[in-house]
């Protein structure tokens, strides 16, 4: 590989069209860091760094330092521990690698990926009537698989909007739900328990720890994944040998990159558990990535969840194309 002859680390805010509401809090902007590297013959890789408060350890100043420090060290060989920072990094290399192959990111890693990828689409909404709306409009597109955010408000109200949506949706359209860890398990259970009338795909940690998600997954009906709760390979190991989830969550931008992300996936698959890809609502340089990635690892069926960003007013390059049911790489 050509040397990198040029850097450039830069901060951006992100903002939301809507409120982004979850157990964890409600999200209206964000801040994220982008890593652009450059080649003697003008190849460009570009890399982000966005973690997401309530779903990483580091901050946004600890992440740009990580990757400050990492293009000041001689040789450039150790990745920082830092997730977020680490994934800009590999992002940014691996982007790199694939424009000096003159090849796409997906087929660079994998020859026999496709540059058509289904996703799952997010849906926002206020009401149960407003959520109802944008989830017929989505199917309508061609989408069919949906997510909602459910935990912020009271189980009833939960509820009333997923039964919205599913009042809209037919039987061939998934619904995925995410908790964010918004109950404890006496809360959970019956909770979960009164969501299988709905065909729900999974919910998204309904609790958070590995022995309350356990509880959980052998008292209920529901598949469930955990998200938090995995977000690096020892997580995952444990999660297995407890037997306490039907499906992990691999972000790849929250859990390090395309190599974390790979061998958790291995690992996950392994050992007979479902994965599935999700963005962190970042910009559509951390999407297209976590989009290449499932591509080249034909991590398609769950659909990955990537279909976030139309959710941002100022997204920071020009979003891959999204209809008809998939994310259309470039």
């Amino acid at each position: 590989m050509n040397l990198i002859t040029d850097a450039e680390v830069s901060r951006h805010l992100l903002k939301y069209r809507t409120p982004i509401v979850t157990s964890k809090g409600t999200f209206t902007e964000r801040p994220t860091v982008i890593l652009t590297i450059k080649d003697l013959e003008g190849n460009t890789g570009i890399g982000e760094a966005c973690p997401m408060a309530g779903f990483a350890n580091e901050t946004i100043d600890e992440t740009e330092e990580a990757i400050w420090d990492w293009l000041h060290t001689e040789g450039q060989d150790s990745p920082p521990e830092i997730p977020t920072a680490r994934a800009a990094i590999e992002g940014a290399l691996f982007d790199l690698k694939a424009g000096q192959e003159k090849k796409h990111l997906c087929q660079y890693l994998n020859p026999e990926s496709s540059l058509k990828v289904p996703v799952s689409v997010l849906v926002n909404g206020e009401t149960p009537s407003e959520l109802a709306a944008n989830a017929k409009r989505i199917i309508n597109d061609g989408f069919s698989s949906l997510k909602l955010k459910i935990g912020a408000k009271s189980f009833n109200e939960d509820l009333s909007r997923i039964s919205a949506v599913r009042e809209v949706a037919n039987s061939k359209v998934s619904i995925r739900l995410d908790a964010n860890g918004a109950w404890d398990v006496s809360e959970a259970i019956p909770n979960v328990n009164q969501l299988q009338d709905f065909s729900i795909e999974f919910i998204e940690e309904p609790v958070s720890g590995i022995e309350q998600l356990r509880e959980v997954k052998n008292s209920c009906g529901v598949p469930i994944a955990a998200d938090e709760t995995a977000l690096n390979l020892k997580d995952t190991e444990a999660l297995i040998e407890s037997e306490a989830v039907d499906c992990i969550i691999v972000k790849p931008s929250a859990i390090g990159g395309i190599v974390p992300a790979t061998q958790v996936t291995d690992l996950a698959r392994a050992s007979g558990l479902t994965v599935v890809v999700t963005s962190m609502l970042e910009s559509s340089i951390g999407v297209s990535l976590a989009a290449h990635f499932s591509s080249a690892l034909h991590l398609t069926d769950p659909a990955p969840g990537l279909a976030t960003s139309y959710l941002l007013l100022n997204d920071l390059i020009r979003a891959p194309e999204v209809k008809d049911g998939y994310i259309h790489l470039s």
